[in-house]
């Protein structure tokens, strides 16, 4: 079955927001608590002190203060990238004249053996 190029394009734009959004709401409290130590060097005797007291002192949302410009960044960058790898992979099809079905590693192998 053959997908339109606009419909592929926002299936790819969707996979990188989803992408992007799990990957900082995974990394944002472990970039809290690094900036918390680089800034406060004597206050944290290490990344589970950091985190119990950042824990009792703001609760939960504490680790996620200031998560909004971070996640439109990796939101914006991980769409974009995956919507040209998409691109690139329909181009590289063309140009080989392979179907949607065949895997590129495949077609990858074939071009350097010839």
């Amino acid at each position: 079955m053959k997908i339109n190029s606009a419909i592929q394009a926002a299936i790819d734009l969707t996979a990188g927001a989803a992408g992007g959004t799990a990957c900082v709401v995974t990394g944002q409290p472990f970039d809290t608590a690094k900036v918390k130590m680089q800034t406060f060097p004597d206050m944290y005797k290490g990344l589970v002190d950091c985190f119990v007291k950042t824990y009792k002192q703001v609760g939960f949302r504490g680790f996620y203060q200031g998560t909004t410009p971070a996640l439109v960044a990796n939101v914006a960058e991980n769409s974009v990238l995956f919507m040209c790898y998409g691109f690139c992979q329909q181009i590289v099809r063309r140009i080989v004249g392979v179907d949607r079905k065949t895997k590129l590693r495949l077609v990858i192998e074939i071009c350097f053996i010839l």
